[in-house]
């Protein structure tokens, strides 16, 4: 937590030194600052355990060399978030064993279909507090993070104590806050879980909310997907559920018949990138 504050607290033209120019590439890795990723009012920076094969710059040259530790004094930002990802990563796959108990698959069914190669994203979030109600004039409500639906498999996220983060409930249609708990990881089904499950598993709307609390907020998300070039087959023998009701909230669209989907995460992974830079262009 405070070495991400460090790495925050940097000056603007330093933080852009870790960023994947989005004129090169269309990618969410890297930093963001406040305005860069669509209307969320945020910053932020995003890296993953694979190489950027659509651009020139490395996964390595996302993060503060060991000299540029010293010099702006977060010495083991690297090392931190890579461990931090590492364990993230075998509890994930852990995580995968006892969903295949809850729905009465063989403990290794996942392994092969997903799990030889998984891909997965660590963000370090800040959530900057503002003097303003966040109401926009009456022109458009200001979020955190605008209302959506992860993509992959699941997110673990661990947040500091400042709260914020809300939760769609499906009966009630009414926004639940998320409250911190010390010491825990919140779970979260992606849509990819949703369509390898057949509806059994649903993905669910959250947002955090503007942030006005007088204190800035800190999160973690880890995203955990399947392996990027194997098919996303649904489990057989799962009785078909019809998808939520609740397709669009804000800027987000959730694909009504997502259940349909036929291809490798990749190509679901590529047209949820579309979607993403399209809203912010």
């Amino acid at each position: 937590m405070e070495l991400s504050k460090k790495f925050f607290s940097l000056p603007l033209d330093v933080k852009m030194k870790y960023k994947i120019n989005i004129g090169e590439s269309e990618s969410n890795l890297g930093y963001f600052s406040l305005g860069q990723h669509g209307t969320d009012y945020k910053e932020e920076t995003n890296n993953n355990n694979k190489k950027n094969n659509n651009t020139s710059k490395r996964i390595s040259e996302l993060y503060p060399t060991k000299e540029e530790e010293e010099l702006y004094d977060i010495v083991g930002f690297k090392d931190t978030c890579e461990t931090f990802m590492k364990c993230l990563n075998r509890f994930s796959i852990e995580l995968m064993g006892l969903i295949t108990i809850n729905l009465n698959l063989p403990e290794d069914y996942f392994n092969d279909l997903y799990l030889n190669h998984p891909h997965f994203n660590l963000g370090l979030l800040k959530y900057m507090s503002f003097d303003d109600d966040g109401n926009g004039n009456g022109k458009i409500t200001k979020f955190g993070n605008e209302p959506h639906c992860d993509w992959g498999l699941f997110t673990l996220l661990y947040q500091d104590d400042v709260g914020g983060l809300q939760a769609l409930s499906k009966s009630t249609g009414h926004w639940i806050n998320v409250k911190p708990i010390s010491g825990s990881l919140i779970f979260n089904i992606g849509n990819v879980m949703e369509i390898i499950t057949r509806g059994y598993y649903i993905s669910m709307f959250h947002q955090v909310i503007y942030n006005t609390s007088g204190r800035d907020r800190y999160s973690f998300p880890f995203f955990f997907n399947p392996q990027l070039g194997k098919p996303i087959v649904p489990i057989n023998n799962l009785e078909t559920t019809t998808t939520t009701t609740i397709t669009k909230i804000g800027n987000y669209i959730k694909d009504p018949n997502i259940l349909n989907f036929k291809g490798t995460y990749n190509d679901y992974h590529n047209i949820e990138m579309n979607k993403l830079f399209k809203k912010q262009n």
